[in-house]
């Protein structure tokens, strides 16, 4: 049994071992955060013109294609209660809520009437305890952004310690850098709570704080405690209050959601089986080995 195996071999897997090959989506988002605080991204349109122009599907390509993630555009995984689709930032909107393709030109429009357009912007890359190729996504981030006509450049910080120092102190100012959130709990106080609500932001503490986004909205901070208030008693009207919140926080930008990551595990022909859960993923207790 080989887990979470490397980005450079699951084209080779996918096709000499297809019937071996499971893949299960997991509670999970990666995403490009933006600081809410710093320029050129503390303007909301500006927020909005980066999400327009990202390609989705060139990103996940870059960590191996479709087998490993399935593109988005919102803060909770599909897998949550909570979720409903949701997509403002493709070419076509829809009611389905998908994403399909980049909208350059909207994006291009964006960066015109906020005012940013020839802002330097410092990509700040690296890794947060996963194995994606870092480097090949920092140069397609710095490639997008001089087209929207910012002066872009690369920073890669190969250390993990010294990239999340750098990634939520907010002290060293970083308008841009790679971030990937996994469940703790399968609920959607686990994402939204310590990443996107104003008591998640701890000013100048590069451990205590996650709200690498600096964002704040007591609106939406509100609707939070509402939610958190009703979701024993009432469940459904939680869901759908937590289903608005992250639409609304889709619309405020203080992330790019990129994808959401799928579990992928290769068993061998001799194992069958294979179960999947959305919190403990392979369910190995269901295994059996001719």
């Amino acid at each position: 049994m080989l887990l979470s195996p490397p980005a450079s071999r699951i084209r080779e897997l996918a096709t000499r071992y297809a019937s071996q090959l499971h893949t299960g989506p997991l509670g999970a988002t990666d995403a490009l955060v933006l600081n809410t605080r710093v320029r050129p991204f503390n303007n909301v349109a500006a927020r909005r013109a980066l999400n327009y122009a990202i390609d989705r599907n060139k990103m996940i390509k870059l960590i191996g294609g479709p087998a490993t993630a399935r593109p988005t555009c919102q803060i909770l995984p599909p897998a949550m209660a909570g979720y409903r689709p949701y997509c403002p930032y493709t070419i076509a909107p829809g009611p389905g809520g998908t994403w399909g393709a980049p909208n350059l030109a909207r994006a291009e429009q964006l960066v015109r009437a906020s005012g940013t357009r020839g802002s330097k912007v410092t990509v700040v890359i690296g890794r947060l305890g996963d194995h994606t190729p870092v480097r090949p996504r920092g140069r397609y981030l710095v490639s997008v952004l001089r087209q929207l006509g910012y002066r872009a450049s690369l920073q890669v910080i190969s250390n993990d310690d010294a990239y999340g120092k750098r990634l939520y102190d907010s002290r060293r100012h970083t308008q841009i850098g790679d971030f990937s959130w996994y469940q703790d709990y399968p609920a959607p106080p686990d994402f939204i709570g310590p990443l996107l609500t104003c008591a998640s932001f701890l000013p100048d503490s590069p451990r205590g704080n996650l709200n690498a986004a600096e964002f704040c909205d007591r609106h939406i901070d509100a609707q939070v405690n509402r939610a958190l208030a009703i979701q024993t008693r009432l469940p459904n009207a939680a869901s759908g209050l937590w289903a608005r919140i992250d639409h609304e926080l889709v619309d405020q930008a203080p992330w790019v959601p990129v994808d959401n990551p799928r579990a992928l595990v290769l068993l061998s022909a001799r194992v069958g089986n294979y179960q999947f859960h959305p919190y403990w993923t392979l369910l190995i207790d269901q295994l059996w080995v001719r």
